[in-house]
C-alpha cells in the first residue's frame, strides 16, 4: 500500500475507499477518448495520399488551484477520408476547421508510419500522441457543397469552376467544364461551347431531323436571307430540288 501513497488525496476522507476512489479518478483523468480540436496546419492531401494535419485541442486543463492551461498542439494527425479501394471523396480539412479527434488505446505510431500490422511503438495508452481527426463539427455555413435532399434531389453549388471528366476504356476523356466564362463540353477536338456570345460548335455537325431557326443563318460569313447566285438570268421558273 505504501507504493500507492502518491495517488492518495490528503484532503479526502482517510478511509481506504475514499483514497482508492481518488486514485481511480486520477488514473481515469489520463485516459483520452475524443475531444474537439481546431486545425492549425494541413500537410499534403489533394490528389495524393491522405495527408496530415496539426490541431489545437480546444478543451483546456485546470489544475487543483483552478489555473487554466492550454494543451499543446498535436502534430501530424492522420485525418479521415471517405475512400473505398481506388474510389474516394477528396475533401481535405482546412486551417480553422473545428472537428473531433479520437485517440487510440495503444501507441499507433508504427502502424501510421508503415500502413501495415505492427506492434505498439511504446507502452503508452490513450495518449494525445495517438490521435486521428475524424471530421468537422462546429463550423460555419458552407459556400460550396453537395446537398442530398430526399424532397428536392441533389444540389451542387460552387463559386468556382465545376469540372467533370470521364474515361471509359482509355483514349481522350470527355470533359465538361462550367465557370464564369460559360459551359464547355469536349470530346477530343470536338465540342460545344456556350458563352454569353452564343453557342459555338467545334467540328462537323450531322443530323437526321429538322433544324429550325427564327433568326438569321450564316455560312462562311454569308447571311442566308441575302444569299444570291450571281450571273443567273431571271425567269418565271424555279430551280430544281437539291439532289443531295
Amino acid at each position: 500500500m505504501a507504493g500507492n501513497n502518491a495517488f492518495f488525496n490528503r484532503s479526502s476522507p482517510a478511509d481506504a475507499v475514499g483514497q482508492w476512489a481518488f486514485a481511480f479518478r486520477a488514473a481515469m483523468a489520463k485516459v483520452r477518448t475524443t475531444m474537439p480540436v481546431q486545425v492549425t496546419a494541413v500537410h499534403g492531401g489533394g490528389l495524393g495520399p491522405v495527408g496530415r494535419i496539426d490541431v489545437q485541442p480546444l478543451v483546456q486543463q485546470t489544475d487543483s488551484a483552478g489555473n487554466v492551461m492550454a494543451l499543446p498542439v498535436l502534430y501530424g494527425l492522420p485525418y479521415l477520408r471517405w475512400q473505398g479501394g481506388a474510389s474516394a471523396v477528396i475533401l481535405d480539412p482546412a486551417v480553422g476547421d473545428i472537428g473531433l479527434a479520437c485517440f487510440a488505446d495503444r501507441d499507433v505510431s508504427a502502424v501510421v508510419a508503415s500502413g501495415k500490422p505492427s506492434p505498439p511503438g511504446s507502452n503508452r495508452r490513450f495518449s494525445l500522441a495517438d490521435g486521428f481527426y475524424v471530421g468537422a463539427t462546429l463550423n460555419a455555413q458552407p459556400t460550396q457543397y453537395v446537398q442530398f435532399d430526399p424532397a428536392n434531389g441533389i444540389t451542387i453549388v460552387t463559386p468556382h469552376t465545376f469540372q467533370a471528366t470521364a474515361n471509359q476504356g482509355g483514349g481522350t476523356a470527355p470533359q465538361i467544364t462550367m465557370n464564369s466564362a460559360g459551359i464547355t463540353m469536349m470530346f477530343g477536338s470536338y465540342g460545344v461551347q456556350i458563352t454569353s456570345s452564343g453557342i459555338q460548335l467545334l467540328g462537323p455537325v450531322n443530323g437526321n431531323n429538322t433544324a429550325t431557326f427564327s433568326g438569321e443563318v450564316k455560312g462562311n460569313g454569308i447571311e442566308l436571307s441575302q444569299h444570291i447566285h450571281p450571273g443567273v438570268q431571271s425567269g418565271g421558273s424555279n430551280t430544281g430540288l437539291p439532289t443531295g
